[in-house]
């Protein structure tokens, strides 16, 4: 039988059986790893990362206005966007140097409902994403202020991210007392 005389139904079967058979599989469903993300920053020689849901905002450090009264660690306020923040050096609520303010020192925003307060710190590092399955560390053995607010770390080309709980700040009676 011709082409032509062919059944129009039989010859689109037998183009559908040509082109699944010819047709490149279809790519696999992969499930990509969930990944942990954070604001990086520097604190003294520390590297630590602050879940994204907590910082507000990352600004560098503007001109602040002294609060006479308060605790060393407290550099002031300043005006953001119309909103009175609290300055505080985080490194010199630690016990460590005072964050020199340069091109890189930065304010982390704190995204605490209720509390206007910024962190002034080293430097921020941009956005950090670790797999929690694999970098995941202990924070055993090691021994420093910070670690009352770490809640876990991450390791990755052998640098050791601590995981920095501003909530855990927020609530704790010393940073909330900054009468001198």
């Amino acid at each position: 039988m011709s082409p032509a005389r062919q059944d129009p139904l039989a010859l689109l079967r037998s183009m559908q059986q040509e082109s699944v058979a010819q047709a490149p599989a279809l790519p696999q469903e992969v499930e990509a790893a969930v990944l942990w993300s954070g604001v990086a920053f520097r604190l003294a020689d520390m590297m630590l990362v602050a879940p994204l849901d907590q910082v507000l905002e990352v600004l560098p450090a503007p001109q602040s206005t002294l609060v006479p009264g308060v605790k060393s660690w407290v550099k002031g306020v300043a005006n953001v966007r119309g909103n009175l923040i609290t300055i505080v050096d985080l490194p010199e609520y630690f016990g460590k140097p005072s964050v020199f303010v340069d091109d890189r020192a930065r304010l982390l925003v704190m995204n605490m409902p209720g509390l206007h307060a910024a962190l002034l710190v080293n430097e921020v590092l941009g956005l950090r994403h670790f797999d929690p399955e694999v970098e995941r560390q202990n924070l055993g053995g090691l021994d420093d202020p910070v670690l009352a607010h770490l809640t876990g770390a991450f390791l990755r080309d052998n640098v050791l991210w601590g995981v920095f709980d501003m909530k855990s700040l927020a609530d704790s009676l010393t940073f909330r007392h900054v009468a001198a």
